[in-house]
């Protein structure tokens, strides 16, 4: 028994580790490709939320609005305890001061029939924020991926880079082969194979500077989607094809395309409408309100009592004849006697209930300024919505010249940069068959090897520019960047 509790403690700890260790491989072989990278961020960015978050007021606001045009319905119920002169309703007499309760209950409703307009536009100025609102969130998306695309794309670029360096190192160490064959040849001294290898170490130290950029872009991609730093992050590595540079539209026509499209300059539109709007609200305040009020109600008093009235007739001495007063004369008299009982709770709630309607009619007249204030708020309001429309139409317009300036710039520059590599490229072809053939000296050779590896970095980062920059100008003609 005991070798077999040993075995079985032994092969959950087997599993204990294989599923530690498969855990392990499968965080350490996460690859995250750019959708991925831009998911993530969407749900994890803390300033996104926020804005989502903030236009819950808005649609809340927008539901309020549209359910204030429907009639309310309240239900009260008054107790009270009282101490004075108080009315009978059943003798219509009002008693001495004492103590007495009484219980009040009412349903009433109430419906606004006009008061300006208010509520119509109240809910058309709610409504127009809440589509600002949908809209700041949009923009707020579009900003977070264009970032993300931008990070990735550096580290795409830190890949290649560190891919050029290796290419470097690999380089200089076949050139160190033939090197140490000619000076142990004797056709070399040996100071070049000491600068081969110097050159090796630096070729090395450049490599590792790379990576370290590479580590830097890592860092700044993973902070930006919000996940925790870890060297095992590693994202899909897409193979950007060669690039024809293209000019696109003129600044004036991707203007006119993106004022239509995008949505800074909507929501910078929406909420001037919606200021507007609102102006409205504020000058419905100081005019007449019409409203109409329906209710039921009943009542109760612990002074009220049930009053009995009993009648007699009979014939009594009703005066004398003349002015003899021994002379009497008699009549039939009718004689009338009250009693009073108990006024049961019930019975006082049924007889008291009745309904009652009113129409209202409500005109300010005098509002301790309140109401010219909140006017002339909303007058600062239209203006400063006003501003902020011209100003966002204005940034647009500079960040789509500047877009394309960039991109223009970029197209040349990778034109330029792309001959200047091919002229590198045959040169270094040139000059390394001299140095193998001993026709030129190890300084002309790593000097040449260094402008061809100059070239090579300085196309590569070249074409990441002119792919981002084309995919900036792209996002204003409406085209999404993650393609």
């Amino acid at each position: 028994m005991k070798d077999i509790s040993v075995k079985i403690k032994t092969n959950l700890l087997l599993i204990i580790l294989l599923l530690a260790n498969t855990q392990y491989l499968a965080a350490q072989e996460k690859v995250w490709t750019l959708y991925e990278c831009i998911d993530q961020s969407l749900k994890a960015n803390v300033a996104l939320n926020q804005i989502i978050v903030n236009n819950e007021i808005n649609k809340i606001n927008y539901t309020q609005s549209k359910a204030s045009q429907l009639p309310n319905l309240n239900f009260t119920d008054q107790q009270s305890i009282n101490y004075g002169r108080s009315f009978n309703t059943g003798d219509g007499q009002s008693s001495g001061s004492q103590t007495y309760s009484s219980n009040n209950l009412a349903l009433t409703s109430n419906i606004t029939i006009y008061n300006g307009l208010k509520d119509i536009n109240l809910i058309k100025e709610n409504k127009l924020n809440c589509e600002a609102g949908n809209l700041d969130i949009t923009k707020a998306k579009n900003d977070l991926m264009l970032n993300v695309v931008a990070a990735y794309m550096q580290v795409l670029f830190e890949y290649e880079a560190v891919n050029i360096a290796q290419t470097q190192i690999d380089v200089t160490t076949e050139h160190l082969k033939y090197t140490e064959k000619y000076v142990k040849a004797g056709s070399l001294p040996e100071s070049n194979l000491m600068q081969m290898q110097a050159q090796l170490a630096t070729d090395n130290a450049a490599k590792v500077a790379v990576e370290t950029q590479l580590q830097i872009a890592k860092v700044i991609l993973m902070q930006l989607i919000e996940i925790p730093v870890t060297d095992r992050f590693d994202i899909e590595r897409p193979v950007i094809a060669d690039i024809t540079p293209e000019i696109p539209k003129k600044p004036e026509e991707i203007y006119q395309v993106a004022e239509n499209i995008l949505p800074d300059v909507k929501s910078a539109v929406t909420k001037t409408s919606a200021a507007i709007i609102g102006l409205k609200v504020a000058r419905s305040e100081v005019l007449p309100k019409i409203t109409l009020t329906g209710s039921l109600g009943t009542g109760y008093s612990s002074t009220n009592s049930l009053v009995s009235y009993h009648t007699a007739s009979g014939v009594t001495n009703i005066g004398y004849l003349g002015s003899n007063p021994s002379e009497l004369v008699y009549g039939q008299t009718t004689t009338t006697t009250t009693s009073t009982s108990n006024y049961p709770v019930f019975r006082q709630f049924g007889d008291n209930f009745g309904p009652g309607i009113s129409l209202n009619l409500t005109v300010p007249i005098f509002n301790n300024l309140q109401f010219k204030s909140d006017i002339e708020r909303s007058k600062v309001t239209v203006k400063v919505a006003k501003l902020n429309e011209s100003a966002v139409k204005k940034q647009l317009r500079k960040a789509i010249e500047q877009a394309y300036t960039d991109l223009v710039a970029a197209s040349k520059n990778y034109n330029a940069i792309s001959q200047q590599l091919i002229a590198e490229e045959r040169s270094f072809h040139d000059i390394t068959l001299k140095f193998k053939a001993g026709l030129i000296n190890i300084t002309d050779f790593f000097v040449e090897k260094n402008n061809f590896s100059k070239a090579q970095l300085a196309l590569l980062q070249a074409k990441y520019q002119y792919v981002f920059k084309s995919k900036v100008v792209a996002f204003y003609t409406g085209n999404p960047v993650t393609q």
